[in-house]
């Protein structure tokens, strides 16, 4: 307990158990007090949440092209942590989390048939298909990507190349000085923590209830409050496992069958599903998307008095500002031994051509099935919820019963992944004495964090739903987005004091 970073560990701690009390003791008032509270983060900053989006795909194009793109990650003489093809693993999967296995199938379904009443589009029509794919382009390939990517590189250049703690604080010091070495930086870095924590269980829950839904349709299991502690005690578990293994085997392991279980899973669909209509819906939305970048990610609604944008696009972006301030310390952790442009090629290009592949082919064939068997998928949400979406879309495919078996295992492995790296730095997060000489943290205090973690999740699943939950998620957009703008303004600064050798000038 000597170690710990009291004012970052204990009051994001205490804040963690009152919001778990409020829930409990007064479940209707905690939801109404969090909607009112999200419908004021949606008509008053929405515009201000996606205007930070765009900008920060700006910082990205313009640190590709600048000097600072040829810098190395902790110097010249830095030895990479992992192979590029590893690198690239884990923080492929370390980012997406359990985003693509929930949202590939079911959201394009509800932006075909319930697009925005405001923009005049007629639902279940060709132009209600455009929208539906390339809004999905919107939420999960370039700008969110742009999110982490700076913030990642802003701390990776504080962390190895300026020797800074490691702390989000430490990403801030070009821009807020001295101040963020002490008390400052402490209470950024509780406040971060408090806001993932909650996204975390967030995410959880949906791998909860997407596992539970699958558990029930292929062995018959039923859906309940134990089986849901099950589930969840085993993800937690198997990732505090893999934490103590250390980053050389426990994540890489995971994150490369990870990533081949992605690879294979979008092939095998692309192969024995709707290949011709996969691929030319892929590309005509992805053209929408290109032709329309700046509209579709600026959108927030006031033009038509809709809170649609709101529930959606800015939501989305709140919950990649939410995460992005802890998971950059993890993504900046181990791009050592990298170029700046290696560091957005990873995170930035490969992960977005991913984004696009995977969408176009789960979406394109989710939205082929319910065009050809009279709404079957969107059926199946409004009977079931957006967890089974995917299962329906397994049985129309040969051996759907595997498929659904792999996925639910694709599902476990993919959170356990995600779990052992956000918990691996929060550990370091929570502790003093990590830096880039010494990158290990405590393994009880990845422990305590990743059982609230699964707590959070278990309860939330099992009698409030996910909806509360994420709507504390989306609150906490705002506090991350402000980090993230400053990282970016910071990074900015670290570009112009690179030398002609390649070194970043070091702060005062």
């Amino acid at each position: 307990m000597k170690n710990i970073r009291p004012i970052t560990f204990w009051p994001a701690f205490v804040c963690l158990v009152l919001t778990v009390m409020y829930t409990l003791i007064d479940e209707k008032n905690f939801i109404s007090a969090t909607s009112a509270a999200n419908s004021m983060i949606i008509d008053n900053f929405s515009w201000l949440l996606n205007l930070s989006a765009v900008f920060l795909v700006f910082v990205v194009a313009y640190a590709f092209f600048a000097p600072i793109g040829r810098v190395k990650i902790g110097g010249e003489g830095a030895e990479p942590l992992l192979t590029p093809f590893r690198w690239f693993a884990v923080s492929l999967t370390t980012v997406i989390a359990m985003g693509i296995l929930f949202w590939s199938v079911a959201e394009p379904i509800l932006h075909y048939h319930q697009p925005p009443a405001y923009l005049g589009i007629i639902p279940e029509s060709a132009d209600a298909m455009r929208f539906s794919m390339s809004t999905v382009f919107v939420h999960w390939t370039i700008t969110p990507y742009c999110i982490y990517t700076v913030a990642g590189l802003a701390f990776a250049l504080a962390f190895h190349n300026l020797k800074l703690s490691f702390s989000i604080g430490s990403m801030l010091r070009p821009l807020l000085g001295k101040w963020v070495d002490g008390i400052g930086g402490q209470v950024i870095d509780g406040l971060a923590l408090f806001s993932v924590i909650l996204g975390m269980s967030a995410t959880l829950t949906s791998g909860l209830l997407v596992i539970g839904d699958g558990m029930q349709s292929v062995l018959g299991v039923e859906k309940n409050a134990t089986v849901y502690a099950i589930i969840a005690v085993a993800i937690i578990g198997s990732a505090i496992i893999s934490a103590a293994s250390g980053l050389h085997r426990g994540i890489q392991t995971l994150a490369r069958i990870n990533t081949w279980l992605y690879f294979a899973g979008a092939l095998f669909i692309f192969m024995v599903g709707p290949t011709a209509f996969i691929l030319s819906l892929g590309v005509e939305s992805l053209g929408v998307y290109l032709s329309e970048f700046f509209a579709r990610n600026l959108v927030t609604g006031a033009s038509g008095n809709s809170q649609w944008p709101g529930w959606w696009t800015v939501a989305f972006f709140a919950s990649w500002f939410a995460w992005a301030p802890l998971t950059c310390l993890f993504l900046g952790k181990i791009a050592r031994g990298y170029t700046v442009r290696q560091f957005i090629i990873v995170n930035t290009l490969l992960p977005s051509v991913f984004g696009f592949l995977w969408f176009s082919i789960f979406s394109g064939s989710s939205l082929f099935f319910d065009i050809n068997q009279n709404g079957i998928m969107y059926d199946a949400y409004k009977a079931e919820g957006f967890a089974s979406v995917i299962y329906v879309l397994f049985n129309q495919l040969p051996g759907s019963t595997l498929i659904s078996i792999l996925f639910i295992f694709a599902c476990f492995i993919t959170f356990v992944t995600a779990a052992d790296s956000n918990t691996d730095a929060i550990g370091g997060l929570c502790t003093k004495g990590v830096n880039s000489e010494q990158l290990k943290s405590p393994l009880w205090v990845k422990a305590i964090w990743g059982s609230a973690i699964a707590f959070v999740a278990w309860i939330s699943a099992s009698f409030i739903g996910v909806d509360a939950v994420k709507m504390l998620f989306n609150l906490s957009g705002v506090p991350g987005m402000l980090i993230v703008v400053g990282s970016a303004f910071a990074f900015i600064r670290l570009a112009q004091q690179v030398q002609i050798n390649g070194q970043i000038v070091e702060l005062k």
